[in-house]
């Protein structure tokens, strides 16, 4: 991904929804990947990086069959000088590159480093894909994380074991209960073992990144408006409650929040969206029991 384009995705997502710093400022005032990554000179069409025996490459191509108009992003793996996997990313329909690709340790049980390679959508609040490269036995092969808000830079060993994570926040949360920029929500994390996905959010050890990322949430709020923030307080409540804390935070938004005046919306209790939701189903709820209903429905216990 080239500076300006880090730098217009950055603007995108600024408000309480912006992603956990993974980045770390080099100085010159950009943040720097904290893993060897491809960067894009200026009016190239292809960037590489090399680590041991595993080179990155992405290169941008014209591929009829995935995009007539744009070129795609395209991973190319190589081990030892031979092509070990390619992986096609997605189009931003921009005319320069939006596509990274880092080389990290992430699973242990491999002698190789991964690849993780991230392609945005482009749009304004979405989306960048996740795909990681992986050595599985004596072949590579691609494991899909997913798509994420934000500019695709989520890769930090957040417990210090020398393996790396992927760090972003529940996506679900944004939009649900205010404005994007009015939104906060909890950390997610994910780990890649044995070219699968494991959603490692509530394991022990990451507990001092959840109580970080609890922290610029509650600095980011000005205390005036702290329990008259609906999108805050859903994404407060909710890191509170991977924390184990949920349900002593939700009694203080509940002490808090002025139900006098906030006259109700209507959901569907079965979390189907509203437009579809049967008529049997629809109830107006003030924001306390709607978030309790909606924490219920995606895993957040109290």
């Amino acid at each position: 991904m080239t500076p300006a384009l880090r730098l217009l995705v950055a603007a995108a997502f600024l408000g309480l929804a912006a992603m956990p710093a993974l980045a770390e400022d080099d100085g010159s005032g950009e943040d720097k990947p904290k893993y060897p990554t491809t960067e894009f000179e200026e009016g190239a069409t292809s960037a590489s990086v090399t680590v041991g025996d595993v080179t990155a490459t992405v290169t941008m191509e014209r591929r009829p069959e995935i995009d007539k108009e744009f070129d795609t992003p395209v991973l190319h793996v190589l081990v030892g000088g031979q092509p070990a996997i390619e992986v096609p990313g997605v189009v931003s329909g921009m005319e320069f590159p939006a596509a990274d690709a880092s080389i990290a340790p992430m699973d242990p049980g491999n002698s190789l480093p991964e690849v993780y390679f991230s392609s945005y959508s482009g749009g304004a609040h979405c989306c960048s894909h996740v795909a990681v490269a992986e050595q599985v036995g004596d072949q590579w092969v691609k494991v899909d994380v997913g798509d994420f808000d934000g500019d695709g830079n989520y890769l930090d060993d957040l417990d210090g074991d020398g393996n790396a994570e992927i760090s972003t926040v529940d996506n679900r949360f944004l939009y649900q209960f205010d404005c994007y920029a009015c939104s906060a929500a909890p950390l997610v994390i994910y780990a890649v073992r044995a070219g699968k996905v494991e959603e490692v959010t509530r394991d022990p050890r990451f507990e001092k990144a959840h109580r970080d990322w609890l922290k610029e949430m509650e600095d980011s709020i000005d205390p005036g408006d702290k329990w008259k923030s609906p999108g805050y307080l859903a994404g407060w409540v909710a890191e509170k409650a991977i924390l184990g804390e949920g349900a002593a935070a939700f009694r203080d938004l509940t002490e808090h929040w002025d139900l006098k005046t906030d006259e109700g919306e209507e959901v569907c209790t079965s979390g189907a969206d509203i437009d579809s939701c049967p008529k049997a189903q629809r109830v107006v709820m003030k924001f306390p029991d709607r978030l309790k209903l909606f924490l219920q429905q995606n895993g957040y216990a109290l």
